[in-house]
């Protein structure tokens, strides 16, 4: 009642006195709460160990050594513990090993806000499920997960099929006659065709008959810059990046990466309209559940859309292609693993030249094996960054990370922790055998995260991956090259191999060789 009459009696110039007051208050208390974080931050990391720093720049710089993975990653448990600091300039972030700790940080919803230096990929991915955190991440999350039921991934092995195919069609010329091959190069080629149709809805490229619109399609050439701007620490503030030619650059390249994916919604709306619920031959792509989405719940809008599609044709590409590029260059170098996935193959297809169906490809045991193990040593992405929602205990408590605090999580390091996997940088399938498999902590293997925020896609990848290395061994003897049986994995957001991953394609004495598919009532194929 008396606050009532004192605010009856306050003139405005007194409320907007008192309303200014209250803010400036909430601004300091957000200020106090922070820098408490922030110093309670730097005293933890002054407890750990970690790789030398330089003043103000911190460990920014790391990015630049050539052999950042094997020195540092590989060895991050026996240098410097299961809790590592990591300075990114003037800021503390903690690196957490062991699968206990990252359980404890991964499977809680509190902890799926994404670090702020995610903000600086949205000029090339867009606010997708990858960069975008909350509600927003949460809600697109729910509406497009369904499109990824295992159900629905088997309209997609025809793409597969097709692709891997055509991946034959341009590898044979080069088989014939025995060259030495950069498999890295002609892989992701096959998987931006598989994208191009799954995502988008444009037809897979034939040899000999290039797509005029495909050929054109910017994301042939998408390059993230991030990379460039943590070896130039001085870029990593907006402020200054933006008057840079990079930026520009990148501001361009988003713009033209829209544009085209714009076009093809355009395109899908016309196609969806004209079939109506007649019968086509017209595959449905992700583009089309994700209009049918947006339909029917307005909150997700056409951006949403482009930046959704955006985001999985290129995570999609570098991800995906290092994946299979990786696993074919291991399965050279270990013949006695690959002929294991010859006879698998025999088993499953007896000797003939059909394509494989979604029952065949769950049959693929072994193979996911070596599938696997190649994830285990050569994750896509080596390195992954949560902020933490609340107070986090680690290590049976002897430390604990206060709420706001910066994490990294590097799969590539856990996947060598030589108390989970002896002989850590030896190929060695049988690791994922289901006995051997049951016994290990579910969160020692993060190739694609793991908790909330898991990759949407993996299994979709696994299956894209199977299809295609599937293809390549009916046909072909992987064989390594001399000289070249080793590389120098580089970070680059994703893990690449310095120089390319090279082999030798020996035809086999009764190869699948012909190209023509048609789809049967039980949506197996055949090769005639």
């Amino acid at each position: 009642m008396f606050v009532e009459k004192l605010l009856q009696r306050a003139t405005k110039s007194e409320l907007c006195t008192v309303l200014a007051l209250i803010l400036v208050s909430l601004s300091v208390y957000r200020f106090y709460a922070h820098l408490q974080t922030y110093l309670r931050s730097v005293l933890l990391s002054l407890r750990l160990s970690g790789p030398p720093t330089l003043p103000f720049l911190g460990n920014c710089m790391l990015i630049k050594e050539k052999d950042l993975m094997r020195k540092r990653a590989a060895k991050a448990f026996d240098l410097y513990g299961s809790l590592i600091r990591i300075w990114v300039l003037l800021f503390p972030f903690f690196v957490v090993l062991q699968p206990e700790d990252l359980q404890v940080i991964l499977s809680s919803k509190k902890h799926t806000n994404k670090v702020f230096f995610y903000r600086l990929m949205h000029n090339f991915l867009g606010d997708g499920l990858i960069t975008s955190s909350g509600s927003k991440w949460s809600s697109h999350r729910k509406l497009i997960q369904p499109a990824f039921h295992l159900s629905l991934l088997g309209k997609f092995i025809d793409t597969f099929v097709d692709a891997s195919q055509s991946l034959y069609e341009h590898l044979d010329d080069a088989a014939a006659v025995g060259s030495d091959l950069n498999i890295a190069k002609y892989v992701n080629n096959c998987v931006l065709d598989i994208l191009n149709e799954a995502v988008l809805g444009v037809p897979i490229r034939k040899k000999n008959q290039e797509l005029v619109d495909m050929e054109e399609s910017p994301f042939r050439q998408g390059k993230l810059m991030i990379p460039t701007r943590f070896a130039n620490p001085w870029l990593l503030w907006d402020g200054l990046y933006h008057w840079t030619k990079l930026a520009n650059d990148e501001l361009n390249q988003k713009k033209r990466l829209n544009d085209f994916t714009r076009q093809m919604i355009k395109r899908r709306r016309e196609i969806m309209v004209n079939c109506g619920n007649n019968n086509t031959d017209e595959r449905k792509c992700l583009l089309d559940y994700m209009i049918e989405i947006s339909e029917s719940n307005p909150d997700f809008t056409e951006e949403d859309i482009v930046n959704e599609a955006c985001t999985f044709m290129l995570a999609g590409q570098d991800s995906v292609g290092a994946a299979v590029a990786f696993t074919i260059f291991l399965l050279a170098q270990n013949p006695e693993c690959q002929e294991k996935c010859c006879e698998e193959l025999e088993r499953i297809f007896d000797y003939t030249n059909r394509a494989p169906s979604m029952s065949d490809l769950r049959e693929m045991r072994y193979m996911e094996m070596c599938i696997k193990e190649s994830l285990r040593l050569y994750p896509s992405v080596p390195l992954i960054a949560r902020k933490l929602g609340e107070e986090v205990s680690l290590n049976g408590g002897a430390y604990t990370l206060p709420a706001g605090s910066n994490v990294f999580i590097c799969p590539y390091a856990t996947h060598r922790l030589a108390h989970i996997y002896p002989e850590p940088e030896k190929f060695m399938p049988e690791r994922f055998s289901p006995e051997n498999a049951e016994h290990r902590h579910p969160y020692a293997f993060l190739p694609f995260s793991a908790g909330p925020r898991y990759c949407i896609g993996n299994r979709f990848a696994i299956l894209e991956i199977k299809t295609i290395v599937s293809r390549l061994l009916r046909s072909y003897q992987l064989l390594p090259v001399p000289g070249r049986t080793t590389f120098e994995a580089t970070f680059r957001i994703t893990l690449r191999a310095s120089g390319g991953l090279w082999v030798r394609l020996k035809p086999r004495e009764h190869p699948i060789t012909h190209t023509h598919t048609h789809t049967n009532s039980k949506n197996d194929m055949e090769i005639f």
